[in-house]
C-alpha cells in the first residue's frame, strides 16, 4: 500500500518535495529568510506577493543598479517558472532541478547574515568574470562558474551542532515499564491473532469442513460452488484493477504512466500556492483510496489462492500426528515384549546355554586328545623319516617327509597312507604346523630335503657331463682329421642318444621338483659345465716335465692364461706346429661340447616344465619361475670365457706368430675364425668380439713384421746379386701363373690355405698337381712375355706371391695395407737395384761383372706385375664398399719411374761380359 506510518500518501510526500524544489529555484537572491511566499519587485519599486497585494520596500543600497537586478530577478523567476511547467508535465524531475544551490555558501556574494558587500568589492553588478550576464544570472548557476566544488559536505557554519542533554533515567523506570506492558497488552493479543493470512482483510479462519475431502465431506459439491462462486467474485473484483499496473514495464516516474494513475483527478497545479490546502487534501485522499482498494483486490484474491494450498498441508499434520502417537504406542510394547524375553531367557534359554557349553567343551577336550594323537604319530612318521634316510632310501623318505607335511598341516584329501592311519579318528585333522612345539621338527624335514636335493643335483650334474664328455672325439683322430671335415659334416640330432638322456634324467627332475631343489640343481650344473669347459682348456695347456700332475692341476686356476710367467714361457717354448695342434684340438673339443650343451638346454626345459605342469596342487614350484630352468644365460657365458682365455693365450705368442710363413700364419688364422664361426653359428648370437679382436691387432701386427721383413730381403739379395741368368723351376713358374691368373679370378690354391685341410706341410710342399706349366729354364714368361730371370726377381716374384696370398684370404679391411706393401716392394727393388749399379755420378755400369741386360729384364719383368698388381686389387675394390684401391696415377707414377731406370740402362750401352 502507499501509506507512510503517519498515514500520509507517498504521492503527496512527492508533489511536496516538486514544490520546494520550485520555490527554491525560484526565490531571488536578494531576499533573506522569509516564512511568507515568494515576492518579486514591481517597477514602481514596491514588491508584490503572488496575492496581487503590494507592500511597502524601502529604497535598495544598489539603486544604480535596480535596472540590471530586476532583469535578474525576471529571468530567474521566469526560469523558475518553465521549470514548474516541465516539471508536471513531464513527471520526471530533470537533473537541473534537482541541483539545488544552497541558500548559506561561503563563495557567494552575500554574507553570514545574508547581507550584501560594501560598494566597491570586486564582485560587482554586471562583473564579465563568472558570467557575461552579470552576477547570480541563470548561466552562472546553470555553469557553476562560480565554484566548482559545490557538492560538499556541510560544515559547523552551516549546521551547527546539536548538544544533546544527557538522559536521565528515573529510578521508577520498572514500575512504569511493567505499567506500559500491561496497559498494551491487550493490544498485542489483537495483533497476533489478527497477524495471519487467514485474518487479513477479516476474512476469519478457513475451516476444514469447509473445504474437506471428497470421502469424509459428503458436501462437497456445495463448498465447490461456493468456492466457483467466491472465484467468480474475486475474478469481477480484480478486472476493476487496470490493466496498466499489471504491465512489467510500469514506472511511475514516467509522465504518462503519472497521467494514467491520476486519471481524471485535478490536483490543482496552477493553483498550488493558493491557501486552499483543503480541496488538494481531498483530492490526495481520493488518490488513496483508489490505490487502497485495488490493493484490497490483490490481497484477497492472494489469500484465496493460498487457502486452497493450505488445505493439504493441514490434513498432512493431522497425519503426522497420528503417525507420531502410533510410533509410541510401538515403541511402548516393544519394551514391554523385550522385558518379557529377558524373563523368558533368564527361566528357559539361559539353562540351554548351560548344557551347550558343557557339549562345546566335552568336544574341544576330545578334539585335544585327538590333536596329541597326531602329534604324537607325526613324532612316529619323523623317526621312519629319519631311518630312511640314514640307509639311502631318498624316494621312500622323500614320501615319508610328505606325509609328515600333511599331517603337521592337518590335509589327509589326497594322502591316502594319512587317511588309513586316522580312519578311526571322529574329528578332522588339526594344523600343527604354526605350533612353536614343532618348529625343530620343519626345521629337520627342511634340512632333509636339502641334503635329499643336494644329492640329486650332483648325479643330475654327472648325468649331463658324461654326457657330453661321450661325444669327444679323440685326441689322435683330432690330429689326422682337418677342422673341415668336421664342420662340414652336418651336425644331426642323436635322436636316439636325447630319447635315452630323457629317461636317464627324468626321474631325478621330479624327485627335485619334490624337494623343491630344481631351480639349485640347474644352477648347480651351470656351474659345472661351465668348470667343464674351463678344464677343456687346461687339459691341453703344455706342462712342465718337473711338476707332477697334481701339482700341475693345483695350480691351474690360479694360472689364467697369460697372466702366469711360467705357463707363458711353457707357451712360448712350444713349436708353431705344437700351438697350432694344441688350439685345433682345444677348440674341437670346445665346440662339441657346445653343441651337446645346446641340446641340453631343449632337454632340460621341456623335462622341467613337463614334470612342474604334471604335478598336481603343487603351490610351492610355479611354472612363473619357469625361466630359472633355462640354462642358456649360463651357457653364453661359458662360451665367452673360452674364447676370453683362448684370445689371452694367443696373445701370449703374438711376437712368435709375426715370425710365421704366410702360409703357417693363414693356417693359424683358419683356426680361430673357423672357432668363432662355430660359436656364432651354435648360438645364433653373436656374444663377443674379444677374439675376432685378437686376431684383428695379430693380423696387423703379422703386416707390419711381414712388410719389414721383406723389403730386409730384397735389399740383401739385391746387394748379394750379380745380375746372372738364374734357373726357373716349375713350381716358381706355377705361381707366377697363379699371380697372372688373379687379375681375373682368385686361384683355388691360394684359397685352399683357409680350406681347414688335414694334408701335412710337407705333403702340400711335395704336390705337383698335374698339367702345370714347365716354364722355359732360365726364364719367366709373364703374359705370354719372357723375361730372363735373376735370384733377386725370383725372390721378389716369391714374396709378391705371399702378399697376394694373404690379400685373397684376409678380410676386406686390410686390401689397402697389403696393396701398399706390393705397390712398396717394386718400387723399392727398382730404387735399389739402381742404387746397385750406378756409380756415384749416377750412371750405370757394369764393373764387378754386373750384366745390365739381366738387370733390365728384371725390371721389365716387375713392370709387367706392376700392371697385374693394379688389376688384382681393381677387381677386388669392386666388390667391397670398404676399399678403395690407388688411384692409376700412382701406378703410371711407378710405370714412368721403371721407364726411366729402363731407358738409363739402355743408354749406358754396357756390352756384356765375357761368359
Amino acid at each position: 500500500m502507499l501509506e507512510n506510518s503517519d498515514g500520509n500518501s507517498v504521492l503527496q510526500k512527492l508533489l511536496e518535495l516538486i514544490v520546494g524544489l520550485r520555490m527554491s529555484k525560484g526565490s531571488s537572491p536578494l531576499s533573506t529568510e522569509s516564512n511568507g511566499p515568494p515576492e518579486r519587485t514591481l517597477p514602481s519599486g514596491r514588491v508584490a506577493n503572488f496575492s496581487g497585494k503590494e507592500v511597502g520596500m524601502s529604497p535598495s543600497p544598489m539603486a544604480d543598479d535596480s535596472g540590471s537586478l530586476n532583469d535578474d530577478l525576471v529571468s530567474v523567476y521566469s526560469s523558475a517558472n518553465r521549470t514548474e511547467k516541465f516539471l508536471f508535465s513531464s513527471g520526471r524531475l530533470s537533473i537541473d532541478s534537482t541541483s539545488v544551490r544552497r541558500s548559506i555558501d561561503s563563495s557567494s556574494v552575500w554574507g553570514k547574515q545574508g547581507r550584501l558587500y560594501a560598494p566597491g568589492s570586486e564582485i560587482h553588478s554586471g562583473s564579465m568574470e563568472f558570467s557575461p550576464l552579470g552576477n547570480n544570472s541563470i548561466y552562472e548557476l546553470v555553469m557553476n562558474t562560480r565554484r566548482k566544488n559545490w557538492l560538499r559536505h556541510p560544515t559547523t557554519d552551516e549546521i551547527p551542532p546539536v548538544v544533546l542533554s544527557k538522559v536521565q533515567i528515573p529510578e521508577s523506570w520498572r514500575e512504569s515499564t511493567s505499567a506500559y506492558v500491561d496497559e498494551i497488552k491487550n493490544s498485542y493479543e489483537t495483533f497476533e491473532r489478527t497477524n495471519n493470512l487467514e485474518t487479513i482483510k477479516g476474512l476469519g479462519r478457513l475451516q476444514l469442513d469447509e473445504i474437506g475431502r471428497d470421502e469424509e465431506f459428503p458436501g462437497q459439491q456445495n463448498n465447490s460452488e461456493n468456492e466457483q462462486f467466491i472465484s467468480q467474485g474475486n475474478k469481477g473484483a480484480l478486472d476493476t484493477v487496470p490493466n496498466l499496473y499489471f504491465d512489467e514495464n510500469f514506472k511511475l516516474d514516467d509522465s504518462r504512466t503519472f497521467k494514467e494513475v491520476i486519471d481524471d483527478i485535478d490536483l490543482q497545479l496552477d493553483h498550488l500556492y493558493s491557501e486552499s490546502s483543503t480541496d488538494r487534501e481531498s483530492f490526495y485522499q481520493e488518490i488513496e483510496e483508489r490505490l487502497s482498494s485495488y490493493l484490497d483486490c490483490i490481497e484477497t484474491l492472494l489469500v484465496t489462492e493460498i487457502s486452497k494450498s493450505s488445505n493439504s498441508f493441514f490434513f498432512a499434520l493431522e497425519d503426522v500426528e497420528k503417525i507420531e502417537s502410533k510410533a509410541a504406542n510401538a515403541v511402548e510394547k516393544l519394551g514391554k515384549l523385550s522385558q518379557k524375553l529377558k524373563e523368558a531367557g533368564k527361566e528357559q534359554v539361559q539353562g540351554r546355554i548351560t548344557i551347550l557349553k558343557k557339549l562345546i567343551k566335552r568336544k574341544n577336550v576330545e578334539k585335544l586328545e585327538q590333536g596329541l594323537l597326531q602329534a604324537k604319530l607325526v613324532l612316529q612318521l619323523v623317526e621312519n623319516c629319519k631311518s630312511l634316510y640314514n640307509e639311502k632310501e631318498f624316494e621312500d623318505c622323500l614320501d615319508m617327509i610328505g606325509h609328515v607335511n600333511n599331517m603337521l598341516k592337518g590335509d589327509d584329501d589326497n594322502d591316502t597312507y594319512v587317511q588309513e592311519l586316522t580312519r578311526k579318528w571322529p574329528y578332522k585333522l588339526s594344523d600343527l604346523a604354526s605350533a612353536a612345539a614343532f618348529e625343530s621338527t620343519n626345521n629337520y624335514l627342511t634340512n632333509v630335503l636339502i641334503e635329499i636335493g643336494g644329492s640329486y643335483s650332483v648325479d643330475l650334474s654327472d648325468i649331463l657331463l658324461n654326457d657330453i664328455r661321450s661325444t669327444y672325439s679323440p685326441e689322435s683322430e683330432i690330429q689326422n682329421t682337418g677342422l673341415k671335415d668336421i664342420s662340414s659334416n652336418p651336425w644331426k640330432k642323436d635322436t636316439e642318444k636325447d630319447a635315452t638322456l630323457t629317461q636317464n634324467i627324468k626321474p631325478l627332475i621330479v624327485n627335485l621338483i619334490r624337494c623343491e631343489e630344481l631351480a639349485s640343481s640347474f644352477g648347480l650344473y651351470n656351474e659345472r659345465f661351465i668348470a667343464e669347459l674351463k678344464g677343456i682348456i687346461k687339459d691341453f695347456l703344455p706342462k712342465s716335465q718337473e711338476t707332477d700332475g697334481n701339482a700341475a692341476d693345483k695350480s691351474t686356476d690360479s694360472k689364467a692364461a697369460g697372466s702366469g710367467s711360467k705357463l707363458s714361457r711353457l707357451l712360448r717354448d712350444m713349436t708353431p706346429s705344437e700351438f697350432q695342434q694344441m688350439l685345433k684340438t682345444v677348440f674341437v673339443r670346445e665346440v662339441e661340447a657346445f653343441r651337446r650343451l645346446s641340446r641340453h638346454q631343449k632337454i632340460l626345459l621341456d623335462v622341467g616344465l613337463g614334470a612342474i605342469t604334471a604335478k598336481q596342487g603343487s603351490s610351492d614350484t610355479n611354472l612363473d619361475n619357469a625361466v630359472q630352468l633355462d640354462i642358456n644365460p649360463a651357457f653364453h657365458e661359458g662360451i665367452r670365457t673360452v674364447q676370453l682365455r683362448m684370445g689371452k693365450i694367443i696373445a701370449v705368442r703374438r711376437d712368435l706368430s709375426c715370425k710365421l710363413r704366410y702360409d703357417h700364419f693363414l693356417e693359424l688364422c683358419s683356426i680361430c675364425f673357423w672357432f668363432d664361426r662355430e660359436c656364432e653359428s651354435i648360438t645364433g648370437e653373436f656374444l663377443t668380439k674379444y677374439l675376432r679382436d685378437v686376431m684383428t691387432m695379430q693380423i696387423k701386427n703379422y703386416i707390419a713384421s711381414l712388410n719389414s721383413k721383406n723389403l730386409q730381403t730384397i735389399r740383401h739379395g739385391i746387394d748379394e746379386e750379380k745380375w746372372t741368368p738364374f734357373i726357373v723351376d716349375s713350381d716358381l713358374q706355377r705361381d707366377v701363373n697363379d699371380i697372372v691368373a688373379c687379375a681375373h679370378m682368385s686361384p683355388s690354391r691360394w684359397l685352399s690355405f683357409m680350406d681347414l685341410t688335414a694334408k701335412l706341410p710337407e705333403e702340400a710342399e711335395t704336390e705337383n698337381p698335374s698339367g702345370t706349366p714347365k716354364g722355359h729354364k732360365k726364364s719367366v714368361v709373364v703374359n705370354d712375355k719372357t723375361f730372363v730371370a735373376s735370384n733377386a726377381l725370383l725372390t721378389t716374384i716369391e714374396i709378391l706371391k705371399g702378399i697376394l696370398v694373404l690379400t685373397v684370404n684376409f678380410p676386406t679391411q686390410f686390401l689397402s695395407i697389403t696393396e701398399k706393401m706390393c705397390y712398396d716392394l717394386i718400387m723399392y727393388f727398382n730404387g735399389r737395384a739402381m742404387a746397385s749399379v750406378c756409380g756415384p755420378e749416377g750412371t750405370p755400369s757394369t764393373k764387378n761383372g754386373k750384366n745390365l741386360s739381366i738387370l733390365g729384364e728384371s725390371l721389365d719383368c716387375l713392370a709387367e706385375f706392376a700392371v697385374i698388381v693394379q688389376s688384382i686389387y681393381q677387381r677386388l675394390g669392386s666388390g667391397s664398399k670398404d676399399f678403395e684401391p690407388l688411384s692409376p696415377g700412382t701406378y703410371s707414377k711407378l710405370l714412368q719411374t721403371f721407364q726411366t731406370s729402363s731407358d738409363k740402362l739402355y743408354q749406358a750401352h754396357a756390352p756384356p761380359p765375357p761368359v
